[in-house]
């Protein structure tokens, strides 16, 4: 088995979030794990490869190391999962930018 090779490890977390995709639509998802540099989850809709969106979620405490926050990261779709999970697409993304501010 190989080790684990990512700069920093994944935190599983399942939660709704909210992915602008930059033409004025925005859609839902929700989460499988969340990193330091970015987030493994599903949405309704197919987005291509290297396509650039924003998410808006909360960072858990795990990751932020201030307790949880939310942020709007600037992320970069970098893998796509051949099958779909209940009919919804499976996206792993890069945060190419992230801003924290305290929860509301």
């Amino acid at each position: 088995m190989n080790p684990e090779r990512r700069a920093s490890p994944r935190i599983a977390v399942q939660q709704q979030i909210s992915i602008s995709l930059g033409n004025g639509g925005d859609i839902t998802g929700i989460t499988e794990n969340i990193s330091r540099g970015g987030a493994f989850l599903y949405c309704d809709r197919f987005i291509l490869l290297g396509t650039k969106l924003r998410l808006l979620l909360v960072l858990p405490a795990e990751i932020s190391e201030s307790g949880s926050v939310q942020a709007s990261c600037l992320s970069k779709v970098v893998r796509l999962e051949d099958q779909l999970k209940e009919g919804k697409f499976a996206i792993a993304l890069a945060f190419l930018n992230v801003e924290t501010f305290p929860r509301a």
